[in-house]
Formats: C-alpha cells, sequence, structure tokens
C-alpha cells in the first residue's frame, strides 16, 4: 500500500495544477449560469426565448423544453452543458491515461525498479480519477450552491432542493464511468496520445448517438448502448428522482473498466 501511495503523491503533484485550475474554471461557470438565470427571470426573457427557438431545437428536447428554459433549468443546465462535459470528462481521462504516459518515457522502469507492483500503478490512477472527479464536481456544487446564496434575489423562483445534489451524483458517475473506460485503454496503449484519443473519440461517437437517439430510431436501439443514456439530466429537472439504476450502471461499468486495467497492466509486456 505504502508503494501506492507514493505514487499517489508524485502523480497528485504532477496534476494539481491541471485539476485545481480546471475546477476554478467550473466554479466560475456555475456562479455564471445563476447569474444568467437571474437576469433571464428580472428581463421575463424565458418565454420570448422559448418562441425565438429552432423546431428543430423544441424536437430534440422534446416536453422538457420549457422545463429547461426556466430558473431551475438554466441552473441545472450548468451541468450537462455540453462544453462542460467535455471540460469534466477530458480532466478525468487526462488524469486516468498516466500509466501509458510512464510507458512512453520509460519512467515505468524508475517505479518498478522500486518495492512497487504493476497492481500499484493502476491503484494510483483509480485514486487519482476518483479524486480529480470529486474535487471537479465538487466545485461545480461549491460555485453553485454559493451563486444561490449571494446572487439571487428575494422573489426569484427557488431551485427544488436536492436537484443540485442530483445531478451532481449522476454527473459523478458519468465522469467515473469514462475514468474507468480511458484507464483501461490506457492499460494496453504505449503512447498517451493514442489512449486520449481514442477515449475522447468513444466519448464524442456515444454522445452523438445518444442525441440522435431522441430523433432518429435506428440510434435509438444501440443508444442503451453509450454511456450517456444513463445521465438523464432533463428527467430531473422535470421533477423525477435521482435514478439510482443509472447511477449503479455507471459506476459498475467504470469499475468493470477498473478491472480491464488491472487485468492488462498485469499481464502486458512493459
Amino acid at each position: 500500500m505504502k508503494p501506492a501511495l507514493a505514487l499517489v503523491r508524485h502523480s497528485a503533484a504532477r496534476a494539481r495544477w491541471l485539476v485545481a485550475g480546471c475546477a476554478l474554471l467550473l466554479l466560475v461557470f456555475q456562479m455564471l449560469f445563476v447569474l444568467l438565470a437571474v437576469t433571464l427571470h428580472e428581463s421575463n426573457a424565458f418565454g420570448q426565448i422559448a418562441e425565438l427557438a429552432p423546431p428543430f431545437v423544441r424536437e430534440v428536447f422534446g416536453s422538457s423544453f420549457i422545463t429547461m428554459l426556466s430558473f431551475s433549468g438554466i441552473v441545472g443546465f450548468g451541468y450537462f452543458h455540453p462544453m462542460i462535459l467535455a471540460a469534466v470528462v477530458g480532466v478525468a481521462m487526462a488524469v486516468a491515461t498516466e500509466p501509458a504516459g510512464e510507458i512512453e518515457r520509460r519512467f515505468v522502469d524508475v517505479i518498478l525498479a522500486r518495492p512497487a507492483g504493476r497492481a500499484d500503478v493502476v491503484t494510483r490512477s483509480v485514486v487519482l480519477v476518483v479524486a480529480a472527479t470529486a474535487c471537479l464536481v465538487g466545485a461545480m456544487v461549491a460555485g453553485t450552491s454559493l451563486a444561490l446564496a449571494t446572487l439571487v434575489p428575494a422573489g426569484a423562483p427557488p431551485v427544488r432542493p436536492g436537484l443540485i445534489g442530483s445531478l451532481a451524483i449522476n454527473l459523478a458517475a458519468l465522469v467515473f464511468c469514462w475514468g474507468g473506460i480511458a484507464l483501461a485503454l490506457a492499460a494496453r496503449a504505449r503512447r498517451r496520445a493514442v489512449a486520449g484519443t481514442v477515449a475522447a473519440g468513444l466519448a464524442f461517437t456515444t454522445f452523438l448517438v445518444d442525441y440522435l437517439a431522441r430523433v432518429w430510431a435506428p440510434a435509438a436501439k444501440v443508444a442503451w448502448l453509450t454511456p450517456f443514456h444513463y445521465f438523464d439530466p432533463m428527467a430531473m429537472l422535470l421533477g423525477a428522482p435521482l435514478p439510482a439504476a443509472d447511477v449503479w450502471t455507471l459506476v459498475v461499468a467504470g469499475l468493470a473498466g477498473v478491472v480491464v486495467a488491472y487485468w492488462s497492466y498485469g499481464r502486458r509486456d512493459l
């Protein structure tokens, strides 16, 4: 266990500025989403935006379109905006693909020359993925909570209790899932860029498939295979509780990636 902790400290020191910088940006962005919701509410602009939206946008979002164009909808949008998803998932993938980077730089020779096993390398990455996910999503929740407490005037529509927590938990499960997938790829790759590119390509492709499934029947038949299928913030905005089954599906998928990483890294030629 001590070698794994030493690796965690070493890698955390390398990744701290990436994670801290992204966490700060996410905190600010969540505050801006709340500020945007306040501005739209005070100017009564929600109805005007709904009228200007093109038909295909209404078709994609369906009955939840009007809900999204509300105070709670704009605040919650910060937890599933495509750029936010790309940033959080991207950082998790960057942290998870470190084993491939160590092989590429031959730093793995230094690690294994010390009293550290291959399992310690994977354990290090799992701990960092979990820690980075908690840090990033925690910063988002902190930004939203701070903005709701300081920027929202009296009389503004309240955000449903538990909504932000539900969105955050579901997002954290999604990020962990992709972190596990990226780690499984990194356990087999010899170049970090290859593992990261493949993981990012899979994430982008499955994201598009999940959105196409809303309007295209063939995509709907395979949408259940995508992690984004189990991330449904619109349902929570409409009042549905946190889907425990979806959260556990994402967590189990991430753990499956971790198991594959242990198996692959333990048997590969370094």
